[in-house]
């Protein structure tokens, strides 16, 4: 997707996309979008046992503060569809080493991710991580388009100590890894974060394309 860009400041540019999230463990500024919108993940909600049935973004925090955090995640959501939403997002991230997409929420379309991979093109000394559950998005932008090398596209698990089946479509995919969820015993590369007060810190196991496959305890 080519985009022109457009001179922005810091202020306007927080006024267009809604704002930038910061979480605690994170190393790295994040975009957060209301769970509701969340497509397969709302459909997984109903299906008891699922990770999306006991949704992290449900809870803490998020369940604390909704009066304040959920009308901006829904500003948010109704921005990604400005046409200066991908220029104010690089002007947001700027120089920045680490993003992660979605704290909360999920793509929304094709015409989402095209813009997301807009913006890693657009900050390339930037390594970006997007978490998804859209499995047929990411299929459908990859069959057209190529990840762009500062972007990894990991695909959640549905359900703990089930590890994620990737698409045929998305086999061998450069830029395309998976996250799981274990209960006891990790399906991949485990995450640090429980033995370090739930924070990254110095680890970037789930910006690194080297890492074909992130392990989280149930949490």
């Amino acid at each position: 997707m080519a985009m022109q860009c457009i001179p922005l400041n810091k202020k306007q540019a927080h006024e267009i996309h809604g704002g930038l999230t910061q979480t605690t463990k994170m190393p790295c500024k994040s975009y957060s979008l209301p769970t509701i919108a969340c497509k397969t993940g709302f459909k997984m909600r109903a299906i008891a046992g699922s990770i999306c049935a006991d949704c992290y973004a449900e809870k803490g925090n998020y369940r604390k503060y909704q009066n304040n955090i959920e009308p901006a995640q829904h500003a948010r959501l109704v921005s990604i569809t400005d046409e200066l939403w991908v220029d104010a997002m690089v002007v947001s991230i700027g120089t920045d080493a680490y993003f992660r997409w979605h704290d909360s929420g999920d793509i929304q379309d094709i015409e989402h991710l095209e813009k997301i991979a807009a913006v890693a093109r657009a900050t390339p000394n930037c390594m970006h991580w997007l978490p998804t559950r859209e499995y047929g998005i990411a299929s459908a932008f990859t069959a057209q388009f190529d990840i762009p090398k500062n972007l990894i596209i990991r695909l959640s698990a549905m359900f703990t100590d089930k590890p994620v089946v990737v698409p045929a479509s998305l086999k061998n995919v450069a830029g395309i890894a998976v996250s799981n969820v274990h209960s006891k015993t990790a399906i991949g590369t485990a995450c640090n974060a429980p033995k370090q007060n739930g924070e990254c810190r110095e680890c970037r196991a789930c910006w690194s394309r080297k890492v074909a496959a992130v392990s989280y305890s149930i949490h």
